[in-house]
C-alpha cells in the first residue's frame, strides 16, 4: 500500500496520495467500529453510516459556494416541485383527516398521492436534468449556503437531533 501511496504521489500529485491514505484511515476506522458492533453485540447499528451520510451531506450543503447558474436553469422547475409536493402533502392530510377510515379514503388517498408524485415527477425531472447539464463533471448540483465549513457543526447537530427523533419516532413510538 505504501509502494501504491509513493507510485500515486511521485505520478500524480501528494494531494491526491494524501487523499486516498486519509480514505483508508477513515474506512478503517469504521470498519474497526462495525467489528467492534457486530463482535460484542452481535448486531450491525446502521445507524453509524446514517449519522455519517448527515453530518457529510450538512458539511457540503452548509460550505458549498452556490452554483448560480444551476440555480438559474433548474431553479424555477425544483420550486415548482417542491410547490406541488406541498400541496401533495396538504392534500393528503386533508383526505386523511377528512374522510373517514375505509375504501373511500385509501382509494382517495392513493389518488392523492399518484396526482402529486406525477406532477413534482414533470417538474422535478425537468429541473434535475437542466441543473445536472451545468458543469456535471465540476458541480451538477446547486451547490450550498458557502458559509464557512464551521457552521456544519451546528446544522450537523440539529440534523443528528432530526434524525434521532425521526427514528425514536418510528421505533419507539416517542
Amino acid at each position: 500500500m505504501g509502494l501504491m501511496l509513493m507510485i500515486v504521489g511521485f505520478g500524480q500529485s501528494w494531494n491526491v496520495a494524501m487523499a486516498i491514505f486519509n480514505m483508508c484511515l477513515i474506512s478503517a476506522v469504521m470498519s474497526m467500529g462495525l467489528n467492534m458492533q457486530w463482535g460484542y453485540a452481535g448486531l450491525f447499528n446502521a445507524g453509524v453510516m446514517a449519522s455519517t451520510a448527515i453530518g457529510g451531506l450538512t458539511a457540503v450543503l452548509v460550505s458549498y459556494s452556490p452554483v448560480m447558474k444551476a440555480w438559474s436553469e433548474g431553479g424555477t422547475s425544483l420550486s415548482l416541485a417542491f410547490i406541488f409536493l406541498l400541496i401533495t402533502i396538504a392534500m393528503g392530510l386533508l383526505v386523511w383527516k377528512k374522510i373517514k377510515k375505509g375504501p373511500i379514503r385509501t382509494w382517495s388517498m392513493t389518488a392523492v398521492v399518484l396526482t402529486g408524485y406525477v406532477f413534482m415527477r414533470i417538474y422535478y425531472d425537468e429541473a434535475r436534468v437542466a441543473i445536472e447539464a451545468v458543469e456535471p463533471a465540476k458541480t451538477g448540483f446547486l451547490g450550498g449556503l458557502g458559509l464557512p465549513i464551521i457552521f456544519s457543526w451546528i446544522a450537523g447537530g440539529f440534523a443528528a437531533a432530526g434524525l434521532a427523533w425521526l427514528v425514536g419516532r418510528i421505533s419507539l413510538g416517542l
